[in-house]
């Protein structure tokens, strides 16, 4: 090897050390491979694959190419005639086929868009976008799998699917997320009868960046971005008024019990959803509780 290639991948070096620094600030999964090997990785790339270095990745996982799940909606080795230019072979592929799958090292799937870049002669830096929650929503969306036919409110497993999306939102704006859990107070074979009147209610005294969504046979959750608890409360109580006055005639026959809550710092949806889902429980009729 030449003094160069030498220079770049010893991480004890001054440019090494440089070069580390500055892809550690990207929220991408960034590696650096020469001759087809990884030499460094960036913070997060490390966190998701749940190794501390370089060495313990390839000790545990050999090439990075292994670590590409074998799909056929996905770039893997099996598409590739020569390992030894899987790089070459990637970086030929348009944008929309430049897509990998890659397990975490927590064992939950994610899918990648790959940028290729070879700044300098045997020297490749890959950079990964996640699209998971873009995949995601795509194939519900091609699937019919975005709403609950019954109401018209959003279905719960593409919510849950997508939730990532909402709480990098609130990131994003600096606000935090608010649930408000909705129980339709009636017999379970009584509840059609009051489906699409209350979806068009709430639907249109909302934002469009909110979600309803259809929880159980009687229960919808509410999800939003707000500023504080206060703002929580207003938005709950102001629905519960407006429903009540909307002029949908099955509704004024029927009552209902809300549960809200705010999420807290760092905490995640799921975790804010079971706690709405105690404020739900302790609600009497025609009352807001908070927990």
């Amino acid at each position: 090897m030449s003094e160069a290639e030498i220079i770049l991948i010893n991480g004890e070096n001054e440019c090494s050390v440089l070069v580390e620094s500055i892809i550690n600030t990207q929220k991408n999964l960034i590696v650096v491979l020469h001759k087809n090997t990884p030499t460094l990785f960036n913070k997060a790339f490390k966190n998701f694959a749940g190794v501390s270095s370089v060495q313990e990745f390839l000790r545990e996982f050999g090439s990075l190419i292994n670590r590409f799940v074998p799909h056929n909606s996905y770039f893997h080795a099996g598409k590739v005639d020569n390992l030894d230019e899987w790089i070459q072979t990637l970086a030929a592929l348009n944008e929309q086929d430049r897509v990998v799958s890659m397990i975490s090292g927590r064992g939950e799937p994610y899918a990648f868009s790959v940028t290729v870049d070879t700044p300098i002669n045997g020297y490749a830096i890959l950079s990964f976008t996640d699209i998971s929650q873009d995949l995601i929503k795509r194939i519900m969306i091609e699937n019919d799998a975005t709403l609950d036919k019954e109401s018209g409110a959003y279905d719960k497993d593409y919510f849950i699917h997508t939730s990532k999306s909402f709480h990098d939102a609130a990131e994003f704006n600096k606000k935090a997320i608010g649930i408000t859990m909705i129980e339709l107070l009636c017999l379970e074979d009584e509840v059609q009868k009051y489906l699409r009147d209350f979806t068009l209610s709430v639907k249109s005294n909302i934002r469009q960046s909110d979600m309803l969504i259809r929880w159980e046979k009687k229960v919808f959750l509410l999800a939003y971005l707000i500023n504080d608890t206060e703002d929580a409360l207003y938005f709950s109580q102001k629905l519960f008024n407006i429903m009540k006055e909307e002029p949908f005639d099955a509704l004024k026959t029927i009552s209902m019990r809300l549960g809200t809550t705010i999420q807290q710092e760092n905490e995640e949806i799921a975790e804010l959803i079971t706690r709405a889902e105690k404020a739900l429980k302790k609600a009497q009729s025609s009352q807001i509780t908070m927990f």
